[in-house]
């Protein structure tokens, strides 16, 4: 196994600071009080076991599935997602996966060495998935196929329907569905079935990180068959052993009082989606698909303009940071996120026209 670099982490994590922030692509920070703990109901051990009992419990009644399928991860959505790949595939093995995608789970399918396969999701059809062509693509090599939902750049959301197809279509090779929907729980206000749910081959991998405000735990899971959960189980056994206790409770007090959290994102999520929704009804040298909910959106720039340029006149002219499209194989889109402060973000908004007035 060889572990390749992830450019886009390392650029987030070390580009230079800005006084507004569209670059971060979770909600505002949860207040801890919300969580309704005291330091006292902490504790630094808790029984070494397959996951800690309550809080695998609490994942299993949320997504309404036997506790079997749930496996628990100290490592946010992106650890799940990478254990995933390692219980699934081998060197060789042909993995589907979405384009333009989320960087780690490119580098994923590489670290193994399988053989990478890529089916486009367009701007022009409003980044739905084609699944026709998905169909004729996958072949008896194929071990997996790899989708976000809500997808990471844009935000468009696969209908239950359309994932349910392509379970089938990989069931009827022995392959996988490893559907990353992290961003699936900022659709407040509506009911989200995970995609668990669209067959028995299907693996969701999920967390309380950008929805929820809760980045700092870390708290990630799959969803899946039960082998392939027992198979996670054994390779933590090598990894980790057991999570991080005190997340581990935290994550247990945030199921509790996931309404009240959900409630304390929703106020700042739907009036900012009508805000950038408004934004681009007047900004008309940008195009963009309008996400249905989530947090992100990836607009197109005009012609003779690229997301680096962008991103690099917003840094230095007004301190405004978003992420270029390349980082999504897509240089001529960059990515904002719309989940914090109302008066930041109409500030930002405002920077991105008058970075554009001076390029264009």
């Amino acid at each position: 196994m060889r572990f390749p670099d992830v450019d886009y982490i390392r650029w987030a994590k070390e580009h230079p600071p800005a006084r507004i922030n569209l670059a971060r692509s979770g909600v505002e920070l949860c207040p801890p009080r919300l969580l309704g703990l005291r330091a006292r109901d902490l504790v630094v051990n808790l029984p070494v076991r397959d996951g800690y009992r309550p809080l695998v419990d609490a994942i299993a009644r949320r997504y309404r599935v036997p506790r079997e399928h749930v496996f628990t991860v100290s490592g946010g959505t992106s650890f799940a997602d990478w254990f995933a790949g390692a219980v699934v595939l081998e060197r060789g093995h042909e993995v589907l996966i979405e384009r333009p995608t989320y960087e780690p789970l490119l580098r994923i399918a590489e670290s193994v060495g399988a053989k990478i396969r890529r089916f486009d999701r367009r701007f022009e059809t409003r980044y739905a998935i084609d699944v026709d062509r998905f169909e004729q693509l996958v072949t008896p090599a194929t071990r997996m196929a790899i989708v976000t939902n809500l997808h990471n750049p844009s935000g468009a959301r696969i209908a239950q329907s359309d994932l349910e197809r392509m379970a089938r279509a990989l069931a009827r090779v022995g392959g996988y569905l490893l559907v990353d929907e992290v961003y699936l729980e900022c659709l407040f206000g509506r009911t989200t079935e995970s995609a668990v749910h669209a067959g028995p081959n299907v693996i969701a991998a999920n967390s309380l990180t950008k929805a929820y405000g809760l980045d700092g735990l870390r708290s990630g899971w799959l969803l899946g068959p039960p082998e392939l959960m027992s198979r996670a189980w054994r390779l933590q056994d090598l990894l980790a052993n057991n999570g991080v206790a005190p997340g581990e409770q935290l994550s247990v007090a945030a199921f509790r009082r996931l309404q009240a959290i959900r409630a304390h994102a929703h106020k700042t999520l739907d009036p900012n989606l009508d805000r950038v929704r408004r934004f681009f009804e007047r900004e008309t040298r940008l195009q963009a698909v309008m996400p249905e909910g989530g947090n992100v959106v990836f607009p197109r720039l005009p012609r003779g303009v690229n997301g680096d340029a962008l991103a690099n006149r917003l840094l230095s002219r007004y301190s405004t940071l978003v992420v270029p499209g390349r980082f999504f194989e897509s240089p001529d889109h960059f990515r904002i996120s719309f989940g914090f402060k109302p008066a930041l973000l109409e500030r930002g908004l405002s920077n991105i026209s008058r970075a554009l007035d001076d390029l264009t």
